[in-house]
C-alpha cells in the first residue's frame, strides 16, 4: 500500500497553523505521517502543532528549504507532500493527487492548480491591495505530491537559495530526467498576507539567481 508523508515547514507560525492542521486532517484521503519541522520559532509553533497531531521535528532557524530538508530525512512515505503553514488544502487533494499518480507510474509528480485568499485577519485596506490569482498552475510545493524517488534522483533542496529554492529544485529535477503531470483540479489555498516570502523585498534578487543556475545547466560543456 502507497503511503504519504506531509512535511510542513513553520517558523512562529501558531496564529495559522491550526487552521492549516485541520485541512490536512479534513482529507478524503488520510495522510499516513504529518511532520512539522520548527524551524526555531519563539511563539507556540510547537504546542499548536502537537495539538493537531503531528510529528514534530525543531531545528535552529535556517530557513524554508533547510526545514523542507529536515522533514524529507524525518519522512517515512513513498509519496511526499508539502504544505506552507499558513496555507490550506482542499478536502480531496491528496486523494485526486494520488490516483493521478496511480495511473501514470512513470511520474515523479503530480502537479494540481492553487487560488489565493486575503487573509481574513486583514483589514479591509489591506486586503484590498491583494490581487488573488485564481485556478493557476501551481508549480508549488504546496500544489505537489512527490513521489519520494524523485529527491533521490535530484537531490534535496538548494538551503542556500532563500527564495526559489522550490522553483531551482522543479528546474534540477526535470534536468535529472524527472517528468511532472498536472491534474486541472484546484488543491491548494494560498493564504495572502504581508510579511510572507512570496512579497518579501528579496525575491526578485533570488529569482534572477535562480534562473541564472537553470540557464547555466542549459549550457553545453565546454571541451
Amino acid at each position: 500500500m502507497t503511503t504519504i508523508s506531509v512535511i510542513i515547514p513553520a517558523h512562529d507560525a501558531a496564529e495559522t497553523l491550526g487552521e492549516t492542521l485541520a485541512s490536512v486532517r479534513a482529507q478524503s484521503r488520510s495522510a499516513d505521517e504529518v511532520i512539522v519541522v520548527d524551524d526555531g520559532s519563539s511563539d507556540d509553533t510547537v504546542a499548536v502543532a502537537t495539538a493537531g497531531g503531528a510529528r514534530v521535528v525543531r531545528q535552529a532557524h535556517r530557513g524554508v528549504a533547510a526545514a523542507l530538508n529536515s522533514g524529507l530525512q524525518a519522512a517515512r512515505g513513498d509519496l511526499v507532500a508539502f504544505l506552507d503553514a499558513d496555507d490550506l488544502w482542499t478536502p480531496d487533494c491528496l486523494e485526486a493527487q494520488e490516483r493521478h499518480l496511480a495511473a501514470r507510474a512513470d511520474l515523479a509528480g503530480s502537479v494540481g492548480r492553487f487560488s489565493e485568499f486575503p487573509c481574513p485577519t486583514l483589514s479591509a485596506d489591506v486586503a484590498a491591495r491583494f490581487v488573488p490569482r485564481v485556478n493557476e498552475p501551481a508549480w508549488l510545493a504546496g500544489g505537489m505530491l512527490l513521489r519520494r524517488w524523485a529527491f533521490d534522483r535530484a537531490g534535496f533542496l538548494d538551503e542556500s537559495i532563500r527564495v526559489g529554492a522550490w522553483i531551482e529544485w522543479i528546474d534540477r529535477a526535470r534536468h535529472a530526467g524527472c517528468t511532472f503531470q498536472p491534474v486541472d483540479q484546484v488543491v491548494l489555498r494560498r493564504r495572502l498576507r504581508p510579511g510572507t516570502l512570496s512579497q518579501s523585498a528579496a525575491r526578485n534578487a533570488s529569482l534572477l539567481a535562480v534562473a541564472r543556475a537553470a540557464l547555466a545547466r542549459r549550457r553545453p560543456p565546454t571541451t
